[in-house]
């Protein structure tokens, strides 16, 4: 097994901070041993004002949701906002597509907007957002995936983190028939040793330089 090395902070791209924030988050998730994907709000002056990552498999996590199937990494964000907070200021950015559930919850907070970097071909419904009749009066606007290393990292850990659990799990198999492009940058991931720096929780700053750096030259598909 090839081991990932260590890069210069150089080959990380230039990413905003709540981009950087959602990564260093799924990280996290993917360390604690659940779904790697983290979510933040940010305002309108691009402040982060509430965060939160994945704990569907946790037992406790840093959001008021854990150990539930329903402890999303934006459900745990979107947990973090007062009722009282201006809704078309305020946007979601995660790290991965949001599914059905975490759709419903971005439009029911009355967010202005979701970014996401990495595309969910199995679970993703980021789409429903620009559906007539579910924007309703107050429209939602919605960007990615993302189509650098930063999006195929983010979609290949999520991938990532099921396969090497379940290899023939129907999402692994749904997933990498839709893109097995993202599949490949997930078996270049894994064959650099994801699983044992996820293992040895490596700190998310020594660990993304390697990480993008495969993703960034998975191979081909």
């Amino acid at each position: 097994m090839t081991t990932v090395t260590s890069h210069p902070s150089s080959a990380i791209p230039d990413l905003s901070e709540p981009e950087r924030a959602c990564l260093a988050l799924a990280w996290a998730a993917m360390v604690a041993g659940t779904n790697p994907v983290g979510a933040v709000v940010v305002a309108g002056d691009g402040a982060i004002v509430a965060s939160g990552r994945n704990a569907v498999y946790a037992s406790s996590g840093p959001g008021p949701l854990a150990a539930s199937r329903l402890a999303h990494a934006e459900m745990n964000a979107l947990f973090g906002l007062s009722a009282d907070e201006r809704p078309g200021r305020l946007r979601l950015v995660t790290s991965l597509e949001p599914c059905q559930m975490c759709t419903g919850a971005a439009r029911m907070a009355r967010v202005g907007a979701v970014t996401f970097l990495g595309a969910d071909p199995v679970n993703g419904t980021a789409w429903a957002l620009g559906q007539e009749r579910y924007v309703g009066h107050r429209p939602v606007q919605v960007s990615g995936p993302r189509s650098d290393a930063v999006g195929r990292l983010a979609a290949a850990l999520a991938l990532a983190f099921v396969q090497l659990r379940k290899p023939a799990a129907r999402f692994v198999l749904t997933f990498r028939q839709r893109r097995p492009d993202l599949a490949a940058v997930t078996d270049a991931l894994i064959a650099a040793g994801l699983a044992d720096l996820a293992d040895r929780a490596a700190p998310w700053e020594d660990a993304a330089p390697g990480l993008l750096a495969t993703a960034g030259s998975p191979g081909p598909a």
